[in-house]
């Protein structure tokens, strides 16, 4: 019985150390072409954040927006260029980590960005407050 449980033990042991090295090699994919940029925590109730991105935001490919902890609703995204021009990101109904984010690709590289403005709440969705974290791709 003890060696059953000893080899039941051992092998979820070694099947979760590589769980965790399969994400920690996704993650690290991510980083590797990603730069992060902010990142803003949503409230319970509908919340309006602005998250500034003036600095080093030249020559960005794409910007990916990624959910972390609960699940989130994002009525709505706005990312604001420096020349005025806006663009609106339409997101799922509802996101949660599983989701893997949203991509942005920027069309005009060339162009700056200067914030970016959510809509969001975790309202009905969730027990945690979600983090919605932005990261650029140039």
């Amino acid at each position: 019985m003890k060696t059953k449980y000893l080899l039941a033990l051992t092998l979820t042991v070694l099947v979760l150390g590589q769980v965790q090295q399969s994400f920690a090699q996704q993650a690290s994919s991510v980083t590797d072409e990603w730069t992060f940029l902010g990142n803003r925590r949503a409230d319970y109730t509908l919340d309006r954040d602005v998250m500034s991105i003036n600095e080093g935001s030249d020559h960005i490919t794409a910007l990916k927006f990624i959910i972390k902890q609960g699940t989130l609703t994002m009525h709505r995204c706005t990312v604001h260029f420096t020349d005025g021009d806006t663009k609106d990101i339409v997101f799922l109904d509802e996101m949660n980590h599983a989701t893997n984010g949203i991509t942005m690709e920027v069309q005009d590289h060339s162009k700056k960005i200067d914030k970016v403005v959510f809509w969001y709440d975790t309202q009905d969705n969730s027990d945690k407050k979600s983090i919605v974290e932005v990261w650029a791709k140039k």
